[in-house]
């Protein structure tokens, strides 16, 4: 119970840290400016860690321990470890290739056992939203020394 109270307090103190430094950002509340979605998200928090501190679950620690006692701790630890290399390699490798190796990779770390149709999956996911990013949105993606 101290320590759902004691994590509510830390998520009140980044909650309200987060709202001021909104403030900082922009100078307008429109819906597509930068200053919107911070505030909602830091208010949000504020709110939730609020929920924490005025009720902060007598039965958490044993749901807790219930919800994790067959979880298969090796494989969120590989998926983590998955997702930094990914992002290590979106740079060198570019968006579409290092899309691809990872979601084959994250789909042979959850189980699949059809490797084939995974990279084929991965491919498509990468390039499509690679060209819906550059094209579209007009938003540039690494491209690696392939130019895709």
């Amino acid at each position: 119970m101290i320590g759902a109270r004691l994590f509510g307090g830390v998520l009140l103190a980044f909650g309200v840290v987060c709202l001021i430094a909104t403030f900082g950002v922009g100078n307008d509340w429109a819906a597509s400016g930068p200053r919107l979605a911070p505030a909602v998200s830091s208010a949000l928090l504020i709110v939730l860690s609020l929920a924490y501190l005025v009720w902060p679950g007598r039965d958490l620690a044993e749901h807790v321990r219930e919800a994790t006692a067959g979880t298969h701790w090796p494989t969120p630890v590989l998926l983590v470890a998955l997702l930094v290399g990914y992002a290590l390699l979106i740079e060198p490798l570019g968006y579409a290739l290092a899309t691809t190796i990872f979601f084959w990779l994250a789909a042979w770390l959850l189980g699949s056992d059809r490797p084939g149709r995974d990279v084929a999956i991965g491919a498509a996911l990468g390039v499509v939203t690679s060209f819906a990013f550059t094209q579209w949105l007009n938003v540039q993606l690494p491209t690696g020394p392939w130019g895709v």
